[in-house]
């Protein structure tokens, strides 16, 4: 994927997009095999540091131990105390340029499978983005899994009322009310004293997918003018390479232009990525 120098690559899950320079990233969640997975930032003071901090935080930890690789910190936890018999294991493990941090639940009982299928994942993250499910500088290149989730969003640094977000999750079936027209949205906007101009309503490709993009402006009694781009992919049945997407772009009324642009960009680029390593040139 070539990019600009005022320009940069971003993935989350099974896909890709180039997005300006200029844009922050203000939010990012995966998950699969209902795990949660994310690289961060080695923070001051190392993965020492890190781990005291998140102790203090999960409170008291279970007497098991979850002993995998040396340089691994882990803990199990029983966070919530309406339900006592709901654990969870938390993992961190220093890896190239960041942290690798996942948690899981598990009930009571069934430690062993949950330890199993983190494990399996840690084993098969690499330090790439070109292949597998992305997990922010790296990627698990597991077997696909039905139940996947991913959500990344993009602020510029000196607009940060202009936001890009994606989200993808595998469904059981098609999902074709979500972002598909604009009769509800109409609703709420008139009930509230406003009024909600369509700009855009079309069928539109991207990622070699066929989704819904609409684009609407609001006004509404007491707030700023504002507008919303969106484009959404109903999604296949249990199909982790083709999930439902959502694309949303939001922004000020005075803003829109620079969100044409970013919109654009974000769209045009969009891309699956691939489950194994491309092939040699």
């Amino acid at each position: 994927m070539d990019t600009s120098s005022t320009e940069r690559v971003y993935c989350t899950g099974r896909f890709r997009f180039i997005a300006p320079e200029e844009m922050d990233e203000t939010g990012r969640g995966q998950s699969m095999y209902r795990t949660n997975i994310k690289t961060i930032p080695v923070p001051p003071g190392g993965v020492e540091a890190y781990w005291k901090d998140r102790l203090a935080q999960i409170g008291p930890v279970q007497p098991r131990r979850f002993e995998f690789q040396p340089d691994v910190r882990s803990a199990w936890s029983a966070r919530n105390a309406t339900f006592p018999n709901i654990l969870t294991l938390e993992m961190v493990k220093p890896v190239s340029g960041g942290l690798l941090f996942v948690d899981r639940e598990a009930d009571a009982g069934k430690e062993n499978l949950a330890e199993t299928l983190v494990k399996d994942l840690v084993n098969s993250y690499v330090l790439a983005t070109d292949r597998g499910f992305c997990v922010g500088n790296g990627a698990i290149t597991l077997e696909p899994s039905q139940n996947e989730q991913a959500r990344l969003s993009l602020a510029p640094k000196a607009s940060p009322d202009i936001e890009i977000r994606l989200a993808t999750r595998t469904v059981a079936a098609p999902d074709v009310k979500t972002y598909s027209d604009v009769d509800e949205e109409r609703g709420v906007t008139s009930a509230a004293g406003g009024t909600l101009n369509v700009l855009r309503d079309q069928e539109r490709s991207a990622a070699g997918l066929s989704g819904k993009e609409i684009r609407i402006s609001a006004v509404i009694p007491g707030e700023k003018p504002s507008v919303r781009f969106t484009w959404h992919y109903p999604g296949a049945a249990r199909s982790s390479t083709k999930p439902s997407i959502n694309v949303v772009g939001t922004a000020p009324v005075d803003k829109q232009k620079q969100l044409e642009a970013i919109w654009e960009t974000v769209m045009t680029s969009l891309r699956t990525i691939p489950l194994s390593p491309p092939p040699p040139k």
